[in-house]
């Protein structure tokens, strides 16, 4: 019977080799996995919500970030009927309001999201109250009318750079009916 000699220093090495790329190769695809996993971590997601009290004539809207992240705010539009309202500061919202109730006799507060304003998770803004005044209010109807011809759209940023859009005319036609 013929012996085959084997070098075991030769498969010692070439099994070192492997194993040391199978290493590499894992700590390559962990790394990637850790990158994704922080900027999932750090991602911000706005969204609308709608307070009323319809027998005292009390509406509010409020941006809340519900991400994880803080939102680094670009830009903040209004829009009536599709049209950018233009002004300086909380200009525009005073000037959709008087697009919108013409004929109603109310008080309003604003705020305005200036860019590089950091919304925080979990953060709210109230953009708008308006309390109606005297004895003609809109009803409730006229009031859900006048918030569908508004949007409001505001670009972002993560801490990660990584940008986003909102418009509230999209967040409505995507809520189940």
């Amino acid at each position: 019977m013929d012996c085959v000699d084997v070098d075991w220093q030769a498969i010692t090495g070439i099994s070192s080799t492997v194993i040391a790329l199978c290493a590499l190769a894992f700590s390559f695809w962990q790394g990637a996995q850790i990158k994704k996993h922080n900027r999932l971590s750090v991602r911000p997601h706005l969204t609308t919500w709608t307070h009323r009290n319809s027998d005292k004539g009390f509406y509010a809207v409020e941006l809340i970030n519900n991400g994880i992240g803080p939102a680094v705010i670009e830009d903040f539009v209004l829009k009536i009927d599709g049209k950018r309202i233009s002004g300086d500061g909380t200009e525009p919202i005073e000037k959709a309001l008087k697009i919108l109730f013409p004929n109603f006799l109310y008080q309003s507060n604003h705020s305005y999201l200036a860019k590089n304003y950091s919304l925080a998770p979990k953060e709210r803004c109230a953009v708008v109250s308006v309390q109606f005044l005297g004895p003609q209010c809109p009803s409730p109807e006229v009031v859900e009318h006048a918030l569908n011809r508004g949007d409001l759209e505001i670009s972002y940023k993560s801490f990660y750079e990584e940008s986003f859009h909102f418009s509230s005319q999209e967040e409505k036609s995507n809520k189940p009916a």
